[in-house]
C-alpha cells in the first residue's frame, strides 16, 4: 500500500512537471514568432537597398539631381551581371535643343558616374516630351575610364551609338 501511495506521487509529480514542460516550451514559441524583428514594410525595404544596382541607381539619380534637376529623370534602369552594371538613363530635355547643350549637360554626369566602381556601361538618352528621342549613346567601361582626358565635345566621336535627330543637323 505505502509502495502504491508513492508511485502515485511520482506520477503525480512527474505529470505536474511534464505539464508545466510543455506549457513554457508553447509559451516561448509563441513569443518567438510574434517578435518579429521587422515589420512587411521594414523588411521590404532592407530587401531593396540590398538588390543589386539599387545603390548604383541612388547615385546616378544624385548625381543629376546636383547636376541638373530630378525632374529630368524619365527613366533609370541599373541591370546588374555578375560584379558589373550597366546603365540606362532616359533624360528629359527642357533646354533649347542644340547638340552642342546636350553634350555639355551629359558631361559632368558621365564624369562623376565614371567614378562608380561597378559601371560596365552607361547608355544615355535625352528626349522632347517624353516620346521624341533627341539624342542617344552608350559608352562602353574604356571610354567611362577615360572621360577625364575627354571633353563634352568628343562624346560623339567616343560613343557606341550615337544619334542625334535631324533636327539637329
Amino acid at each position: 500500500m505505502r509502495r502504491d501511495h508513492t508511485l502515485r506521487k511520482f506520477n503525480f509529480i512527474f505529470l505536474l512537471l511534464f505539464t508545466l514542460f510543455i506549457i513554457s516550451g508553447l509559451i516561448t514559441l509563441f513569443i518567438n514568432d510574434t517578435d518579429v524583428p521587422y515589420t512587411s514594410q521594414e523588411t521590404e525595404a532592407v530587401s531593396i537597398t540590398n538588390a543589386p544596382g539599387y545603390s548604383t541607381m541612388m547615385e546616378i539619380a544624385s548625381i543629376v539631381e546636383d547636376e541638373i534637376s530630378e525632374d529630368v529623370i524619365l527613366d533609370l534602369f541599373v541591370s546588374p551581371e555578375g560584379h558589373q552594371e550597366h546603365v540606362s538613363l532616359k533624360l528629359l530635355s527642357n533646354d533649347i535643343l542644340t547638340e552642342e547643350n546636350l553634350l555639355k549637360e551629359s558631361y559632368p554626369i558621365l564624369l562623376q558616374s565614371s567614378m562608380i566602381e561597378n559601371i560596365s556601361s552607361i547608355s544615355l538618352s535625352w528626349h522632347l516630351d517624353n516620346d521624341l528621342t533627341v539624342m542617344s549613346f552608350t559608352l562602353d567601361e574604356t571610354d567611362l575610364s577615360n572621360m577625364m582626358l575627354e571633353n563634352y565635345a568628343t562624346i560623339p566621336s567616343i560613343a557606341e551609338n550615337y544619334y542625334k535627330h535631324e533636327s539637329m543637323e
